[in-house]
């Protein structure tokens, strides 16, 4: 009697079991929601517009080939602008596909929207459960106020925020090097002390890109209103202490000399890394490659702070690969996009110094420069601001307007910086009405 009670509760406990085991999926939200991988074999077109940032075998070496090597079925085209047809009107026009189009903040509407490119990948990142909080938050932030609370792409790479500088220079004068909580009263104290003639040479303490300083702005100040679409630089009070900050590091008379193609970011950055006659350059936008150094005796410094906010950088400026809304290969380009921030891929190229990586480990960015003989003893952590800067409202106009005040008129002594203001509010308003206009 026993054996057979122990048998019928045997079955049934088996039963309840395989019920369980059948029913579980239904019951685990995240089993269920959780996609199967795509491993239908595709070839993903990839579009950077900037072929000295990227040419193909440097492209080929750093992205497309670890991911075929991660992903068998993946193969990459790349197509990289600068030249008669490779632009993303031409490229469309003659009928060519594109998958992922990779662009900096700045030029996405040039590069993605006004194309009409754009797609949303949030049912994608649900589709794969694909964690932000590995990235940045800041560049989530820029991406998401982009895409009106969407995301079109993820970022996989952010340029330096950092001063690059001459030691030579500083030994020359016997000036102290940089330190590494250096604020803009700092960075100005230095800048009048290097900037001087010695045996017939004009040098100058320090250079930049002045519409990077304004569309990065540790203020997060927004360049224009997202609501009423018009410029904010008379309308918002921090404009003018904010530029008077900046104007102030060219005070010393040396800067009025320059002509006016010389007061621009491509000649401060050849007198610092060419002629070497700039003891500093703040550097906005990439990584300065072995050959641009070569010879020098520089070093890092992190971005200057202001004194009540000691840990804040600047803005982050990313770039995105972004999927567009004609791939027809959009699951295997999100697969492509997961590797290329994955903290393995970050890392090794870090490693290698091949860009500053977009992770929110700190692991990550500590290894930067470990496999790179150009970084061996530099002051690495520099190239990124130990925290940045809130994104301000983002819109297509934004790199545009930062392009508009004239602040080398007010470093030549021309005009005042409220005429200038005023003059940039109403450049770029007329210019937001007339695409506004012309989209309609």
């Amino acid at each position: 009697m026993y054996t057979k009670k122990l048998i019928v509760l045997t079955a049934l406990l088996a039963v309840v079991l395989s019920g369980c085991s059948r029913t579980a999926p239904a019951n685990n939200p995240e089993a269920e929601a959780q996609a199967p991988v795509n491993t239908e074999p595709a070839e993903l077109v990839v579009y950077y517009p900037f072929p000295q940032d990227w040419d193909q075998d440097k492209f080929t070496k750093t992205f497309s080939e670890p991911l075929t090597k991660k992903h068998p079925h993946l193969t990459v085209k790349y197509i990289v602008g600068g030249s008669k047809g490779t632009s993303i009107p031409e490229l469309i026009t003659a009928g060519q596909q594109i998958d992922i189009v990779a662009s900096s903040i700045g030029v996405t509407p040039a590069n993605l929207l006004d194309a009409g490119l754009q797609y949303d990948i949030t049912p994608l990142i649900k589709k794969f459960k694909y964690d932000l909080a590995k990235i940045d938050p800041s560049m989530v932030d820029l991406a998401k106020q982009m895409a009106d609370g969407g995301m079109y792409g993820l970022p996989v790479l952010v340029p330096p925020a950092t001063i690059y500088y001459n030691k030579d220079l500083f030994d020359r004068f016997g000036i102290p090097y940089p330190s590494n909580s250096m604020t803009w009263d700092d960075l100005i104290d230095l800048n009048k002390k290097l900037t001087r003639q010695d045996n017939g040479t004009q040098y100058f303490g320090f250079g930049t890109s002045y519409n990077h300083y304004l569309l990065l702005n540790q203020w997060s100040i927004p360049l224009v209103d997202k609501k009423t679409k018009t410029a904010t630089f008379t309308s918002d009070d921090r404009w003018k202490p904010f530029a008077d900050n900046f104007l102030r590091l060219y005070s010393p008379s040396a800067y009025a000399s320059l002509q006016g193609n010389q007061m621009s970011e491509p000649y401060e950055r050849n007198q610092f890394f060419k002629d070497r006659t700039f003891a500093m350059f703040l550097a906005h936008t990439a990584l300065e490659p072995a050959e641009r150094l070569e010879g020098m005796n520089w070093d890092l410094a992190p971005y200057p702070v202001f004194k009540d906010k000691p840990e804040l950088g600047p803005q982050a400026y990313p770039t995105y690969f972004y999927i567009t809304t004609t791939s027809e290969h959009k699951d295997q380009a999100f697969q492509a996009l997961t590797f290329w921030t994955s903290d393995e891929f970050q890392q090794d190229n870090a490693k290698k110094g091949y860009f500053v990586p977009i992770s929110s480990n700190p692991e990550v960015m500590k290894a930067f420069g470990q496999e790179n003989p150009l970084y061996k003893g530099k002051n690495v952590m520099a190239l990124r601001p130990k925290k940045y800067a809130p994104a301000g409202d983002v819109t297509k106009y934004d790199n545009a307007a930062s392009r508009v005040p004239d602040l080398k008129s007010v470093i030549q002594g021309k005009k005042d910086i409220n005429t200038v203001l005023r003059e940039a509010t109403e450049s770029v308003n007329k210019t937001i009405e007339q695409q506004e206009a012309a989209s309609k």
